[in-house]
């Protein structure tokens, strides 16, 4: 099979990672996987047969995208103020409020950065969405054919159809049978100009990818800069 005409880009170079500690870098162990035994990630495996890293071009964009299930949501504000609440009993409701962090976070999560390599297939770029929609096997993953754009594939609510393109691109191989891509570059749905990449897990890498190197850790405190930046751009706040 000939290869697909994609944009593909080399060799990211300095990245960043934000993940679970004490060490963001190491793959997520399958038992964190939700009950359907796939993760979630806009650029996970469809089939649950690879994991995939996440990393950034800057800590904020990461700390962009980790922190965004956290932000406040005006449909669900504007019903609870609507309640009316008497007896104070949503005062001491277990729920923290909307937009709102827990410290613990910080416990819980580091920061890292790293030199990245590899080959990643640009999947906005107006090549690969050629590409794409001229190879991508559709009935092979009980999918609908559709005519794609950029806003497909940005779609939180589109990841039956993102996850299955990145298993598609997974199996790609070149003219001498080597893999085609190590993973994706994507921009954040959170701003064109954040660079993301996903990378795949292929079966000779160990507690990370091959793809990184020279890796390191930090510890997140609330009065980083960066960490700061985010909340403001979020409209976040820490919950005490």
């Amino acid at each position: 099979m000939t290869a697909p005409d994609l944009e593909i880009t080399s060799d990211p170079g300095e990245v960043w990672r934000v993940g679970h500690g004490p060490d963001p870098w190491a793959w997520t162990d399958w038992l964190y996987a939700p009950a359907d035994g796939r993760f979630n990630g806009r650029w996970d495996d469809q089939l649950a047969e690879f994991r995939t890293l996440y990393t950034g071009q800057s800590l904020l964009a990461c700390l962009l995208e980790v922190l965004a299930h956290f932000r406040p949501d005006p449909v669900t504000d504007a019903e609870l103020d609507e309640i009316e609440d008497p007896d104070g009993d949503l005062e001491h409701a277990p729920d923290a409020p909307s937009g709102t962090v827990g410290y613990k976070w910080l416990d819980d999560h580091a920061a890292g950065r790293a030199r990245q390599d590899g080959r990643y297939c640009f999947v906005t770029h107006s090549r690969s969405i050629a590409a794409v929609q001229e190879g991508f096997p559709f009935a092979k993953f009980d999918l609908a054919p559709q005519l794609l754009d950029a806003s497909f594939l940005k779609d939180g609510n589109q990841r039956d159809l993102t996850r299955s393109i990145a298993h598609w691109l997974y199996d790609l191989r070149d003219a001498d049978q080597n893999d085609l891509v190590d993973g994706v570059e994507f921009r954040s749905r959170y701003g064109d100009d954040l660079r993301m990449w996903a990378v795949f897990e292929r079966s000779s890498d160990g507690r990370t990818s091959r793809h990184i190197q020279d890796d390191e850790v930090r510890a997140l405190h609330h009065e980083d800069s960066d960490l700061q930046e985010a909340f403001n751009l979020h409209g976040l706040r820490w919950n005490d």
